[in-house]
């Protein structure tokens, strides 16, 4: 049964004079929050087989962060196509990339990260799923399983299994 883990980057400060969004790296409140993610993820046991990332500074550096409580050895790519995508964007990669990967992370941005977590369950913990309707801060989680395979998915699909704030691990509330 595939299982998606939708993380949106940690927090990022506001772009200096001349830097480009792309290069913004993370904060310490999103360094922390980024750390805090990866030992939620680890102790859930939501431990991907694949890694799906945009290669901008602050997706980069929030799996780097979470990946030091995960297994060595887990794959991952940097997708151009996930910096700046579009629902549907996100939908191509997912199936274009995910491959045989039972469990698969996807690290990007919002609103996309928030509109594809909004999009993919058709079920789940009602709670979580009014939560999840609200906002999608930095270094959330959306944890989505589906019954048919990662072409197959279609929105409505899935089954929202957790949906996780920094704020929920004792992180600052509003970010």
């Amino acid at each position: 049964m595939p299982r998606l883990f939708l993380l949106r980057h940690a927090k990022s400060p506001t772009a200096l004079a001349g830097q480009k969004d792309f290069d913004r790296p993370l904060g310490e409140r999103g360094r922390d929050a980024a750390a805090a993610m990866g030992l939620y993820m680890a102790g859930e046991g939501y431990v991907p087989d694949l890694v799906l990332c945009s290669p901008s500074a602050r997706t980069r550096e929030t799996y780097e962060f979470v990946r030091r409580f995960l297994p060595a050895g887990i794959a991952v790519d940097y997708v151009w196509e996930l910096y700046e995508a579009s629902l549907d964007a996100m939908f191509k990669v997912i199936v274009a990339h995910a491959g045989a990967a039972e469990r698969l992370l996807v690290i990007g941005h919002n609103p996309s990260v928030h509109k594809l977590a909004l999009t993919l369950p058709g079920e789940g913990d009602p709670a979580a799923l009014a939560r999840l309707k609200g906002k999608f801060p930095t270094a959330s989680l959306a944890v989505t399983e589906f019954s048919g395979s990662w072409a197959e998915i279609r929105p409505g699909d899935g089954r929202l299994v957790a949906y996780v704030t920094p704020a929920d691990l004792g992180g600052p509330v509003d970010d």
